[in-house]
């Protein structure tokens, strides 16, 4: 099935038969972040997820769990991944 968002400078869309995910991480906010991977030729990701592992909004506590944040997402990617190309 194709997809075709509308973004602002954003153009085209992806077909859900072949698409991946990815985790796209920013550590200077502390942000994490579930995404399907866009057009192979624009090079943009949809984020369709964050991965908050802390309830309050400090940047200490972002700091902290960061780097399971970013493994709890890299494995969600993976999984879905691989469940993708079994059927």
């Amino acid at each position: 099935m194709e997809i075709a968002p509308i973004f602002e400078f954003i153009e085209g869309g992806f077909d859900t038969k072949d698409t991946k995910m990815i985790c796209v991480q920013n550590s200077k906010y502390g942000d994490v972040s579930l995404c399907v991977k866009g057009n192979k030729d624009k090079g943009w990701n949809i984020p369709i997820a964050k991965v908050k592992l802390h309830s309050r909004d400090l940047a200490r506590d972002a700091d902290e769990v960061f780097d399971d944040a970013v493994n709890l997402c890299t494995e969600i990617a993976r999984r879905w991944n691989e469940c993708e190309t079994k059927f």
